[in-house]
C-alpha cells in the first residue's frame, strides 16, 4: 500500500488539486487506514492512466469515467476468458470440440 506522499512521487505530473479530483470523483478509491489514505497498484495504474490521457492526449474530465468504465469492462471480460480457458482445459477433448463447434455456429447464425 503506498502514501499519498508515494502516490505523488510515483506518478509525474500529478499534483495535489488533480489527486483529490480523482479521489472525489471516484476515479481512484483509496482506503482509509492509520496513516491516512493509501493506495494499491491498481490506484497507481488507473491514476498513470488519468494522467497520460488528460495531459498526453487531451482528453477532457468528462470523458475520463467512461475510458475508465471501458477499460474495467475489457478487464474483466479478460479475467472471465481465463477463467473459462481454465475450466476448459481441465474437459476431455470431446467437450472442448463441441463447444468450439457450437461458438462456430453461434456466429454463422444472424443475431436479431
Amino acid at each position: 500500500m503506498m502514501t499519498e506522499s508515494d502516490i505523488l512521487d510515483r506518478v509525474g505530473r500529478l499534483s495535489v488539486e488533480r489527486l483529490q479530483v480523482c479521489v472525489t470523483r471516484a476515479w481512484v478509491r483509496p482506503r482509509q487506514s492509520e496513516r491516512g489514505r493509501v493506495f494499491d497498484e491498481t490506484d497507481l495504474a488507473r491514476l498513470r492512466l488519468i494522467v497520460e490521457l488528460t495531459e498526453d492526449m487531451d482528453v477532457n474530465d468528462e470523458a475520463v469515467p467512461m475510458i475508465l468504465t471501458l477499460i474495467d469492462e475489457v478487464s474483466t471480460l479478460r479475467r472471465r476468458m481465463r477463467a473459462v480457458d481454465a475450466a476448459m482445459s481441465q474437459q476431455g477433448a470431446e467437450a472442448c470440440e463441441a463447444l468450439i463447434a457450437r461458438l462456430r455456429q453461434m456466429q454463422q447464425t444472424p443475431q436479431g
